[in-house]
């Protein structure tokens, strides 16, 4: 036996976070990537509405946009399960890059057709799924198992710190220029590709699990291991309809001030408002992880939601309505950083592409409906109606949590 080889993986598995230079270059390229996206979230409606000056087509761009991230989202699994996942990663990278580089040329020519715009938008919606698959599935390949939650718990600080800094950032760099932000997506993506390509641990499929079977074969396996696992079945009962009332109140809330008056600047400011509590609790998550167990954090967190959610409708139409929202968030990376933490802990590696994309497929399906409906029931009945649907699907899945308490205290 080699001893030495014996000693340096203890030292790796006992070494802080920080320390893990693999996870240090992963972490550090995604957050540069993830600004860069949250910079064109904003700067390519900003683009479609100068051009064609409709918001319905720039509110399309969206829409499609989220279409396909649902889409593709159990293909994305399959393949961060079949492929080397630091290899899918940089593709993704690279051809983002060269799809932005393209467009924001085009836009800095004054050649850039709408039709043009929609098909950049929507091929690098694909590669945003492709790379988020793998991404999530590479994590318990460079971090040891009793640290995962910790690692999720540090991207979902990244996640909060890109949505928080990215629109406003999206917003000056549209001001300089309409090619700029894209400019800027193309460097982030350079970055990311850079860091990822840094990355030392094997991330590949064995041999002999690499999948000889048919896509539809690879997805109906992911979806049996799925539901064959209580745990997991128990996990997507309680994130469908918390995912959704999340959406959906969100969403409300932008109507409700808009109607209540409020100017464009100031509801932008309020949505900014919303992403600080999470980034907080982001930082925090490790901490009150171990304050908590995973089933009794998750009741907490839906008990304390559906209180402050009640109490934001209440304030419905003035500016403080948002606050309790904010205060809502902040138990959320905790729980959602503890949930991916133990996805990655008793799911076998070869499948957790595929897993993990399912969990995330009923999450973005439920939330991906909320502005609909949110938006039917505020024309119908009002804004206080719309956060009540909020409500309900909070209980709901408060509900969940209560009945599969057991199933959700054994792992």
């Amino acid at each position: 036996m080699d001893t030495e080889a014996v000693t340096t993986s203890s030292l790796d598995e006992t070494r802080p976070l920080r320390k893990n230079r693999n996870f240090t270059l992963l972490w550090g390229g995604q957050a540069i990537s993830q600004l860069g996206t949250a910079v064109a979230v904003l700067a390519f409606p900003l683009l479609v509405l100068a051009m064609s000056g409709s918001a319905v087509q720039a509110g399309a761009l969206g829409t499609v946009q989220a279409v396909i991230r649902v889409a593709f989202q159990l293909p994305a699994g399959v393949f961060a399960d079949r492929w080397n996942r630091k290899r899918v990663m940089q593709i993704c990278d690279a051809a983002r890059a060269g799809l932005f580089l393209v467009l924001a040329l085009a836009v800095l020519l004054d050649r850039a057709p709408l039709a043009a715009i929609f098909v950049i938008a929507s091929a690098a919606a694909v590669l945003d799924v492709l790379f988020s698959a793998a991404e999530k599935s590479i994590v318990s390949q460079l971090v040891p198992k009793e640290q995962l939650s910790e690692a999720f718990a540090t991207n979902e600080a990244r996640t909060y710190g890109a949505s928080l800094a990215g629109p406003p950032l999206g917003g000056l760099l549209y001001g300089l220029g309409r090619s700029i932000p894209f400019l800027f997506d193309v460097l982030s993506y350079v970055l990311s590709f850079l860091a990822v390509s840094f990355i030392r641990k094997p991330v590949s499929p064995h041999e002999e699990e690499k999948s000889k079977t048919s896509m539809r074969e690879d997805v109906m396996e992911g979806l049996r291991y799925v539901w064959g696992s209580p745990f997991l079945r128990a996990v997507i009962f309680l994130a469908a309809p918390i995912n959704f009332a999340l959406s959906a109140v969100q969403f409300s809330i932008i109507m409700i001030l808009t109607d209540a008056g409020h100017s464009s600047q100031v509801v932008g400011i309020t949505q900014g408002c919303i992403a600080v509590g999470g980034l907080i609790g982001a930082f925090l998550a490790a901490r009150i992880q171990k304050l908590l167990p995973f089933h009794r954090l998750i009741i907490i967190t839906l008990i304390l939601l559906l209180v402050l959610l009640a109490g934001s409708a209440l304030l419905s139409g003035e500016i403080i309505m948002v606050l309790p929202v904010t205060l809502g968030l902040f138990l959320a990376p905790a729980v959602n950083s503890a949930l991916f933490g133990k996805i990655a802990t008793v799911t076998a590696e070869r499948i957790q592409g595929r897993v993990i994309s399912v969990v995330v497929l009923s999450a973005m399906a439920a939330a991906s409906l909320a502005p609909i409906i949110a938006g039917l029931v505020v024309e119908m009945s009002g804004g206080v109606q719309a956060m009540g649907t909020a409500l309900v699907a909070t209980a709901a899945s408060l509900l969940a949590a209560i009945v599969c308490r057991r199933t959700l205290k054994t792992v």
